[in-house]
């Protein structure tokens, strides 16, 4: 039996208010959750209610049934715990960060097995080496930035496409891409420990890291661009 359209609105208002807050798990829940109501109620014989109830305690939500009347059941045990969607949610973001740091590899060790890559590289060390000996402040600030990109990118997109915002996908490409930043920064304060005061750092340092990080850097790019491409194809299916 198919459920119908205002059956659907609501089990998706349920999940909203169950505070899963990032559409694309909201919508593979509600895929989930839609075709084992209906399989409930086809094989099982069961109503809306009493199939949406089992199904929510399924996923490891709980309710307390004794001293509830019986007509209060379905709405208050649909939203006395929601632990078993905030263990889904934290389940799937172990699974896209794996995901996302093979992702990162492949395109790593693709980029290094073409021609045209090592090209790019080695004019970018260069440009950064001549850059040192002329400018070597400005050249920091370049390493810098280019060491943003990704966040840039990321900041780039939110505000570019309201599919980006509160999706778990781009969030955790959004995370997986500041590893290069953390590095940077661990780096950054081992040193700066040596030093008197961050002027008399050098900065030849930082545009060796930056240098070494670009790979890294240029996949974490391509990352954002994949997923920014799946999750507008997503959200214009479902929401436009």
């Amino acid at each position: 039996m198919k459920l119908t359209k205002e059956e659907i609105q609501f089990i998706d208002d349920y999940l909203i208010k169950n505070k899963v807050k990032y559409w694309d798990v909201r919508l593979e829940l509600l895929d989930h959750i839609v075709s084992a109501v209906e399989e409930k109620i086809t094989k099982g014989g069961m109503s809306f209610n009493e199939a949406l109830l089992q199904v929510h305690r399924g996923f490891g939500n709980q309710f307390i049934e004794f001293g509830v009347p019986k007509n209060k059941i379905f709405e208050s045990g649909l939203y006395q715990s929601n632990i078993g969607f905030k263990k889904f949610i934290r389940n799937k973001q172990k699974a896209l960060g794996r995901k996302y740091r093979k992702m990162t590899w492949n395109h790593l060790k693709v980029k290094f097995s073409t021609f045209k890559f090592w090209l790019e590289y080695l004019a970018v060390i260069t440009l950064f080496i001549m850059l040192y000996q002329f400018k070597p402040e400005l050249c920091f600030l370049i390493g810098l930035l280019v060491l943003m990109l990704p966040t840039i990118y990321s900041v780039y997109y939110s505000i570019k496409d309201k599919s980006t915002r509160k999706s778990l996908s781009f969030a955790m490409a959004t995370s997986s891409a500041m590893a290069v930043w953390s590095l940077y920064n661990l780096s950054f304060y081992i040193l700066k420990d040596s030093y008197e005061n961050v002027a008399n750092m050098p900065h030849g340092f930082f545009v060796i890291v930056t240098c070494l990080f670009y790979p890294m850097i240029r996949s974490n790019i391509e990352l954002y661009q994949n997923i920014y491409k799946e999750n507008k194809t997503t959200f214009n299916l479902k929401f436009l």
